[in-house]
């Protein structure tokens, strides 16, 4: 995973306050080297059982806990936050690289030596986490915890194989498009996102419109940078359930993605640039596409960090049909953990409970799953959010919670979905080259390729 990786997994919700401090999950913190840091010692969700138990009194709570994390400036701002609460908890967090955090937690455990108590699952290996079956049961005691007291659509993302939770989401990260206001005033009439979406609320609308916007800028101006903008949103929206066991029915996952994709590139309004790419990095500022996927966290680290002078002339607008997800890390508890109370009393407080998650929303940005959070404070989704100047004034965090995530459904996680997203990699910028390859060809040797990297499973 490089750093633009990493920034695909990062994740955060731009809303208020500080938003520009994105820095949780996969983001701009990752340091390459590990290291050590260790906090100084020094109201809660609607959900009873999504705290820790009442009768416990924090400051009697004593242990220490380690946890691996990639992002040290969260955890420097978090736990003396976590300490005003619990004490008595001491909190060690060793910095890992994401490329290596999932192989040294393998190695930890089959050597029995090192390690941590609170691990986390970046969205690249979050199956491959979930199906070591090394996390505990988050609905079990010590715990106790409600999934209702989540947004619906995350009980997916945070469930392992049989059904369990076993993790909590960092923060969520649905997902719309960024689109250049002046393009589409000029070219479509409206850089209204209520009007648009209208004119984008299916993928046939979408196609349509591109060829419009091909014909009227002379191919100036295309909808997406590359095929692989295009192909992630269109892989992500697909929540259908493909993994049982072993048998992989790629069919179910990707025939209509990728269909909906040739229809695209053939149509002619799609870039050539990869994903990640200084290229496409810089299309941003130079206004040759239309849209871009926008997680929340994407504001900052693509939109100001890639057009920094482009205050005023983006907009937010959700996908046609339905939202999807674009990153996300999970935050679980080692099951042989000899501290479960105080792990959890950490991972409850930072991601979960009131006090916590509004720390996290006004320090870095970062949006809790937890529903009650949102009924306590309403009024904090009114007020103009960091990056809001650069969307022309739209309120980012209100438009994310009213027009992208009401209606988005979650996604089972399986050990094969860091596999599919390998050889999606590996594939699209074929498809971009040659453009004799068909979309049935496509599927085959999709099937083909994940068949070799997955010797195990019977791929339909």
């Amino acid at each position: 995973m490089n750093n633009q990786r990493l920034l695909k997994g990062h994740i955060g919700f731009i809303m208020i306050i500080l938003l520009a401090g994105l820095l949780s999950a996969c983001g701009g913190n990752n340091n390459n080297s590990q290291s050590s840091s260790t906090a100084p010692s020094a109201s809660p969700s609607e959900s009873q059982s999504a705290e820790a138990p009442e009768s416990a009194d924090p400051t009697q709570l004593s242990a220490t806990i380690k946890v691996w994390d990639w992002d040290e400036a969260f955890d420097k701002g978090m736990i003396p936050e976590f300490n005003k609460k619990y004490p008595n908890i001491k909190v060690e967090v060793t910095v890992v690289n994401p490329n290596d955090y999932l192989q040294k937690l393998q190695s930890g455990i089959a050597s029995g030596s090192d390690v941590p108590d609170v691990i986390l699952g970046e969205e690249a290996y979050r199956g491959k986490l979930f199906d070591l079956d090394v996390l505990d049961n988050l609905e079990a005691a010590p715990y106790n915890f409600d999934r209702t007291s989540v947004l619906d659509y995350t009980v997916p993302y945070i469930s392992n194989s049989k059904g369990e939770v076993v993790a909590v989401d960092q923060a969520i990260t649905p997902a719309g498009f960024a689109y250049r206001r002046d393009l589409a005033k000029q070219y479509w009439g409206t850089d209204d996102p209520a009007e648009l979406e209208k004119l984008l609320s299916t993928w046939d609308d979408f196609i349509a419109k591109g060829t419009e916007l091909k014909e009227k800028s002379g191919g100036k101006v295309l909808m997406f940078p590359g095929l692989g903008d295009a192909f992630l949103v269109l892989k992500n929206q697909n929540i259908t359930p493909y993994v049982n066991g072993t048998e992989v029915d790629l069919t179910a996952k990707l025939k209509q993605p990728i269909e909906t994709l040739f229809k695209m590139r053939d149509a002619g309004i799609l870039g050539k640039n990869e994903l990640w790419t200084p290229a496409w990095s810089a299309s941003m500022a130079k206004g040759e596409f239309m849209f871009y996927p926008m997680a929340p966290w994407g504001p900052k680290w693509h939109i100001s960090a890639n057009d920094p002078e482009g205050k005023g002339r983006w907009g937010l607008v959700k996908a046609p049909e339905v939202g999807f997800t674009r990153g996300g890390t999970a935050i679980g508890i080692y099951k042989d953990s000899k501290v479960k109370e105080a792990a959890w009393a950490y991972v409850q407080f930072a991601y979960q409970s009131e006090e916590g998650s509004l720390f996290s929303f006004k320090t870095f940005g970062n949006m809790t799953s937890n529903k009650s959070f949102y009924d306590k404070q309403k009024a904090l989704f009114e007020s103009p959010g960091a990056y809001d100047e650069f969307f022309g004034g739209q309120n980012l965090a209100k438009y994310y919670l009213e027009n992208v995530i009401p209606d988005m459904k979650g996604s089972p996680q399986s050990k094969y979905d860091s596999v599919v997203d390998s050889v999606s990699n590996s594939l699209y910028p074929l498809w971009t080259k040659d453009p004799s390859i068909t979309a049935d060809a496509a599927l085959d040797k999709f099937k083909s390729e994940l068949k070799n990297k997955a010797s195990e499973a019977t791929v339909k």
